[in-house]
């Protein structure tokens, strides 16, 4: 009010100021009147008008329930560092079920478009190949390699050891958009991503799969890099694109302190929508727009700012995004036990819900073929375990115990993955047919009674009269444990007794011969297997499975605990591993493998663990579906409703 009035109070002491002071006015003088009207005038005129309120900058805060120990992409590989690097570096790629999009290269390489390509080179006794089998070895006399030309393990030939050979070796080039700038303006080139690849070969070797393969990495120009591999090799190669480092910032730091280094720990450059501005440690990091981002001309990021705010569990991340503190809250912060808080907020029009499929997979695995001499083979016929996944009730389980936030699994792939078969055999809950299928391989109920065990009868391998029951191990986790609960009751509807035992996680995964489920000494047991950027059929191979060396060729760190061995699908899933992917037989041996996984069923699929995020309804955002789980893929493309744009 004291503001409003202040301009009148100012010219009523002027005008006070000129009547005591003026003479009085005379008939030929009636000027007065005219100066004090002009002097008004001119006052008036000479006041500005109140500028306009400034907008506040737009916001976007999202919540975390961790904070990342460093920012350097080959330091802290974790979901929290992950996710905040989506706002400093926009790809170089997205992988969504199985399909990579390019973001900062032109397109993705393929022999199609002649951006892969396989060259005949010379190779001789002791150099590094890729061998018919997929296995990297040295090249001496009687190895199986592919001739240059072959493409499958049969026209393979043994090496003789005394000469010179031709063999393919694949090579790929990666284009980088053009016009592309770090956040501080200078020019991001393909020798960038070849500095990324020596920085990586010099910490990790050859332990990383991409490295093992790579023969040289070099820039053709400013924009191109070629990715060679060595002869042999005949699987993935879309994404052996190492992300770009700015060379430029930290070519000067010493490889030894480039990790912990605060260029590339605690304030990296990217290329990406927002630019680091402030980290306190334990509460939030914040970035500003980044001017130099290549999809300005886009109108993006939407946003001014972005502030990642470090939050104690899923309770206090959702306190905060009811009362506006935050506007996302990533799936680092959240459980399944916030899931009836998120359902009731969500039902009350107050929030939205994102829930995507995680990398991993519950499964319930069979003891096929284990070292206790004691047990006996109840699971050696395929209909025994398809009958047993007929009878667990796995929608009820996810409706139940997971607040129907998780989906079904059907095999090791999920349904929307490219390389899903279209007609998998499926096993819905129906105890009756489960039933009878079992009365078909010799488990009866004699005494018609559903409270007692089924029995065995005219089996070879079982004595008549034995009851139908196992043990069913289970790590110490609540979730799990439930589960185990769940699948007990359900196969109890089928005459089927289950017993519990339950272990924590160390003893649990504790390898052979000491381990009873990795030393394949269980009955059937839970866990998850993560599915990572392949299709994980390797799994379940004859080579996989665990035992004590030279007669088992991963030792006791294989994985294939259940003893699972089908020549079939050792075959449908060696050729997809070392087939190139951009090929028909890639598709159709990804997809047999599954095909033969889902009738032999060496494993009852139970549920894809879910992955939640919230947000306010107010803000428009879609996250991103991928392998990797990566719910802040698009963040650059978050925006308020009103904002809101395909």
């Amino acid at each position: 009010m004291f503001k409003a009035l202040r301009p009148f109070f100012v010219l009523t002491i002027i005008l006070g100021i000129l009547t005591a002071c003026t003479p009085a006015p005379t008939p030929e003088e009636p000027g007065v009147d005219l100066t004090v009207q002009a002097l008004v005038e001119a006052i008036t005129s000479a006041t500005p008008e109140p500028s306009p309120t400034p907008e506040p900058p737009s916001v976007l805060t999202v919540c975390m329930g961790k904070e990342p120990s460093s920012l350097f992409i080959y330091a802290d590989t974790t979901a929290a560092a992950r996710g905040i690097l989506q706002a400093i570096y926009d790809g170089p790629f997205d992988r969504i079920h199985g399909r990579v999009q390019p973001v900062i290269l032109e397109r993705i390489p393929s022999l199609q478009n002649g951006d892969a390509e396989l060259r005949p080179v010379e190779v001789v006794k002791g150099d590094i190949i890729v061998d018919a089998d997929g296995r990297w070895v040295t090249l001496n006399e009687e190895t199986r390699y592919r001739p240059s030309g072959c493409s499958s393990a049969d026209c393979a030939l043994a090496y003789a050891g005394d000469q010179s050979v031709l063999m393919d070796a694949l090579a790929v080039r990666f284009r980088l958009l053009p016009g592309l700038l770090w956040s501080d303006g200078t020019p991001l080139t393909a020798q960038d991503s070849v500095y990324s690849f020596n920085v990586a070969q010099a910490f990790y070797g050859n332990i990383s799969d991409v490295l093992r393969y790579t023969q040289s990495y070099i820039a053709l120009d400013a924009q191109t890099v070629e990715w060679f591999a060595i002869p042999g090799y005949q699987g993935d190669y879309a994404t052996n694109f190492f992300s770009p480092l700015p060379e430029h910032i930290l070519a000067a730091i010493d490889l030894n302190t480039l990790p912990t280094s605060e260029l590339a720990a605690r304030n990296p450059v990217g290329w990406g929508a927002y630019a680091l501005e402030e980290w306190i440690s334990g509460d939030h990091i914040t970035f500003h727009r980044n001017e130099n981002y290549f999809r300005s001309a886009d109108g993006l990021p939407r946003f001014e700012y972005l502030v990642f705010r470090f939050v104690d569990g899923g309770s206090a991340a959702i306190d905060a995004l009811l009362v506006g503190e935050c506007d996302y809250i990533d799936q680092t912060a959240l459980t399944l036990d916030d899931a009836p808080r998120l359902l009731e907020a969500q039902s009350g029009g107050q929030i939205d819900l994102y829930v995507e499929n995680d990398i991993s997979w519950e499964q319930a695995v069979f003891g096929l073929d284990t070292f206790s001499e004691a047990r006996a083979d109840i699971f050696a016929s395929r209909e025994v375990r398809q009958a047993i996944a007929m009878c667990i009730d796995r929608q009820g389980m996810v409706d139940g115990l997971l607040s129907g936030l998780a989906a079904v699994s059907d095999g090791y792939l999920p349904p929307e993955h490219i390389l899903f078969p279209a007609e998998l055999p499926t096993y819905p809950y129906d105890p009756q047919a489960a039933l009878e299928l079992l009365a078909n391989v010799g488990w009866v109920d004699n005494d018609q009674n559903a409270d007692t065990p089924l029995t065995a009868l005219g089996r070879a391998d079982i004595a008549d009269g034995a009851p139908f029951a196992f043990d069913y191990w289970v790590p110490e986790d609540p979730q799990r444990q439930a589960a185990a609960n769940w699948v007990q009751t359900s196969l109890s509807r089928c005459g089927i007794h289950v017993n519990i035992k339950t272990q924590p996680w160390e003893q649990f995964l504790s390898p052979g011969p000491d381990g009873e489920v990795f030393g394949r000494r269980f009955d059937m047991a839970q866990f998850a297997w993560s599915i990572g950027q392949a299709a994980p059929c390797s799994l379940f191979t004859s080579d996989e499975i665990p035992g004590p060396l030279p007669d088992f060729a991963k030792g006791w760190g294989g994985g294939n605990i259940a003893g699972y061995s089908n020549p079939e699908f050792d075959q449908a899933c060696g050729t997809a591993q070392t087939t190139l992917p951009d090929t028909p037989e890639y598709l159709q041996a990804q997809q047999q493998a599954q095909m033969i996984f889902a009738q032999d069923l060496p494993a009852v699929p139970l549920y894809w663990n879910p992955e939640i995020s919230a947000f306010h309804v107010d803000l428009c955002a879609i996250p991103g579906a991928m392998d990797v789980q990566l719910h802040l893929m698009s963040i650059e493309s978050f925006a308020s409703q009103d904002d809101c744009r395909p």
